[in-house]
């Protein structure tokens, strides 16, 4: 993709408020970068008292405006996972949301415009599970019309890897982790421990949590832990992300397109995708649309222009939109319930395995 999509908002110079100054953004920003960056190095980074970045950030995490959690990565994990469309009776719509928002295998969930209402991300351990879980368990909400299901085959972009835009490059650069050592460590294709698993679930509760503490929730010693902790991440096995409620992001509107991709192009498609700015999540998806893109942008006119870019820059490769839609509400991100700001509310436990 030769260049990146301006919106209209951006073309005629205005800014975006988000109710948090500059370096609240760039705490994040930071924080982003190194989900469990220690406050000095942060502190140095950013040239403030690390006791003030800390107590920023407490503000912030305290208010369920930013939070840090964490998943197991979808590139190594053996977790499989669907985009599942649900439709509703139109009054049920906010029963059927929440009944579902508290349930461990729903990851996000989303009200969205057009032919569905509601748009969900689920994780099982297997297709069978997964097939009994939306038969037995969705499809038997009050209020649950139909469901169709999307499997997920790939995920080359997701959120974890979405920045804000509130650092220097050279800051960027200090806060970006050392690349491990060549042959150091296990192989991602070693099976999780149950001890690393217990860590995972208990990081998307409080990515930040101090080691001490995961140490005892998990039941492990300090230098266990450690080294659990140490292998998740080293090998790609844990995915840890900072979030900021959208609306205080900058990019207040959600959307989600719906794409087939010719099977040859999907690789050099997902390539050409990660350069968009606007882009917060990619799938590739078993179905008649074999790619479902979220993007999160700054105003409502820019649904048509973000997908006309997408037809210039990708029109080689034969791309093509068949759907789209405006997300409405967004009930449940990543494992935690939201508000109508955008707000963390609380996390849902995410194991599978109990």
């Amino acid at each position: 993709m030769n260049a990146g999509f301006v919106p209209a908002s951006r073309a005629q110079g205005s800014a975006t408020r988000t109710g948090l100054d500059e370096l609240d953004l760039a705490i994040v920003h930071a924080l982003q970068i190194q989900p469990r960056a220690p406050w000095t190095l942060v502190g140095e980074v950013l040239e403030i008292d690390p006791v003030t970045a800390a107590r920023r950030w407490g503000r912030l995490r305290d208010s369920g405006a930013a939070w840090v959690d964490g998943y197991l990565s979808p590139a190594h994990d053996t977790l499989v996972r669907a985009q599942l469309e649900v439709t509703t009776d139109g009054s049920r719509i906010a029963d059927v949301a929440t009944t579902l928002s508290n349930d461990p295998p729903v990851l996000s969930l989303k009200q969205t415009s057009g032919t569905r209402d509601l748009l969900v991300i689920v994780w099982a351990p297997d297709l069978d599970w997964l097939a009994e879980y939306v038969t037995e368990r969705v499809s038997r909400v009050p209020g649950v019309r139909t469901t169709r299901l999307h499997v997920i085959t790939a995920a080359p972009f997701e959120g974890s890897q979405w920045r804000l835009r509130a650092l220097s490059s050279a800051q960027a650069e200090r806060l970006r982790p050392a690349e491990p050592r060549a042959g150091a460590g296990s192989s991602p294709d070693e099976p999780l421990r149950p001890l690393e698993r217990r860590i995972a679930v208990t990081l998307g509760s409080d990515g930040r949590m101090p080691l001490a503490e995961l140490a005892r929730v998990v039941g492990s010693s300090v230098a266990t832990t450690r080294r659990g902790l140490g292998r998740l991440l080293r090998d790609g096995l844990l995915s840890l992300r900072c979030n900021l409620a959208r609306p205080l992001t900058g990019w207040p509107v959600s959307a989600v397109y719906f794409a087939s991709v010719p099977a040859q192009h999907l690789d050099a498609t997902a390539a050409a995708l990660r350069t968009l700015p606007e882009l917060r999540l990619c799938t590739m998806t078993a179905g008649p649309q074999n790619m479902i893109l979220d993007v999160w942008l700054r105003t409502l006119h820019d649904v048509h222009g973000l997908e006309a870019h997408l037809a210039r820059e990708l029109g080689h490769l034969r791309v093509r939109i068949t759907d789209r839609a405006v997300v409405l509400r967004t009930y449940k991100h990543v494992g935690r319930v939201l508000d109508r700001h955008g707000h963390s509310v609380r996390a849902v436990p995410t194991d599978l395995w109990d």
